[in-house]
């Protein structure tokens, strides 16, 4: 997630500034001087102090970072020369986009421009602009992974902005705040600082960024065990999404999922059914496919075989139209369980078989030779074994392939069969099944799942 900016700095500055800032930015550093040129040109010597010194001294540094050190440091020299009659805060504001400018291209002389920026901030006596300046810079320390120097700057943007009465700055520099140390795993000093953040934010303007932040935090929550503090987070970032369809849609899929994960299958559906009716409005066809996959899983967990059947035949349909052949496989192993619970268990393994063609990795491909034991040790009880033996065999080359001669050696044996060779295969398949199980999930023998 993009941080959000803590100040839109001086916006009376000629298009010429702004156009050879972008320019820098983005790494053109020929046409930001080109620009600077231009700005230069429209300036007189005996007027605008402030717009002279920004436009020397910004390129002076894209001639520093040409190369061009005698050209650098006339521009520097000359700017400095301007800005003697400059007000502090203008130069102040002037120095923190070539700051932010060169923190975008990676430069590690951007901490000296920040530095210089502060300074004038704080000789303009101006403590709105110091917070502001602070902030900047303590998100850009954010992105470029500096958690020590940014949680520093946010926190005195933060204290600077309320010892202003700034409400505006002092929310953006605690959602910056939050998002580093969240990142740190600092959950607990994230929230309180999100707390504070929505206190503050009477606009709402950090909505969309506040949204985010709880997901995160929801995520978290939930995997140390504590899925109520997860529920409730996800349901202030519903409340908190607005407009914003992406925030929104996280959401509604991860509060399915919660749902899901405590056997809630009617709110799992029901907030499935927001987000796939969110999707096919704004005709996003990616979420579209994975929110019916969703509902698909979880019909097949309800019992629901029809509805499941249904919504993850669509899935399989449309994932497969967009590439999105890990989305398909799930689907196709999904739809093979589904035929195993009504008894089609020739169709489960067409199904299993087109989950093997469309998987990829590892761990897929571990998930449809489970899939295929599934369909073998069902077979195997029901006397099928010209379904059987396929099934066992294509899960045994699967353990081939992923070097598992262990588990292939399971499923194939090594000695000729008994007399009762029905029970025996069945009684390998289900000895293979609870092998492979045991290697995605390895928990103990015997122990629900």
């Amino acid at each position: 997630m993009s941080l959000p900016p803590n100040v839109a700095l001086h916006p009376d500055r000629p298009d010429e500034l702004a156009a050879g800032a972008t320019a820098l930015r983005d790494g053109r550093v020929a046409d930001a001087i080109a620009a600077y040129d231009r700005a230069l040109e429209r300036l007189s010597p005996d007027g605008y102090p402030e717009q002279r010194g920004a436009a020397l001294l910004a390129r002076g540094l894209a001639h520093q970072l040409l190369g061009d050190q005698p050209k650098a440091t006339a521009d520097v020299l000359a700017a400095l020369n301007a800005w003697s009659l400059a007000r502090a805060d203008w130069a102040s504001s002037a120095m923190s986009d070539l700051a932010a400018a060169l923190s975008g291209a990676g430069n590690g002389a951007a901490d000296a421009y920040w530095q210089a920026a502060l300074r004038l901030a704080e000789r303009s006596g101006d403590v709105v602009l110091q917070a502001a300046v602070a902030g900047e810079w303590g998100r850009h320390a954010a992105r470029a992974g500096e958690a020590v120097t940014a949680v520093a700057l946010l926190e005195k943007s933060a204290e600077l902005g309320r010892r202003a009465g700034d409400d505006g700055i002092v929310a953006k520099a605690l959602v910056n705040l939050a998002r580093v140390e969240l990142d740190a795993g600092r959950g607990g000093h994230a929230m309180r600082n999100i707390g504070e953040a929505l206190a503050r934010d009477q606009r709402g303007d950090l909505s969309a960024a506040t949204a985010g932040l709880l997901i995160d935090v929801a995520a978290g929550a939930f995997h140390s065990g504590d899925t109520a503090h997860a529920e409730l987070c996800l349901e202030q970032a519903l409340s908190l999404s607005g407009s914003d369809r992406q925030i929104r849609e996280r959401t509604l899929a991860a509060l399915s999922g919660l749902a899901r994960a405590r056997n809630d299958y009617a709110v799992a559906a029901r907030y499935g059914e927001e987000l796939l009716d969110s999707a096919r409005r704004s005709g996003d066809l990616t979420v579209a496919a994975e929110a019916l996959h969703d509902l698909g899983r979880i019909g097949l967990a309800a019992g629901a075989f029809e509805d499941a059947s249904h919504r993850l035949t669509e899935s399989v349909v449309i994932a497969r139209s967009l590439g999105l052949d890990p989305l398909a496989a799930s689907g196709s192993r999904a739809l093979a369980e589904v035929a195993i619970q009504r008894g089609a268990l020739l169709r489960a393994l067409g199904y299993a078989e087109q989950a093997v063609t469309l998987s990829m990795g590892q761990d897929d491909l571990e998930a449809c030779a489970v899939t295929l034991l599934l369909v073998g040790a069902e077979a195997g009880r029901a006397g099928l074994d010209d379904v059987a033996r396929p099934a066992n065999e294509g899960a045994a080359e699967i353990y081939r392939l992923l070097d598992r001669d262990d588990l292939a050696q399971v499923l194939t044996g090594g000695s000729p069969l008994p007399q009762d060779a029905g029970q025996a295969r069945t009684d390998r398949l289900e000895a293979g099944l609870e092998a492979a199980r045991s290697l995605i999930d390895p928990t103990r023998p015997g122990e629900p799942r």
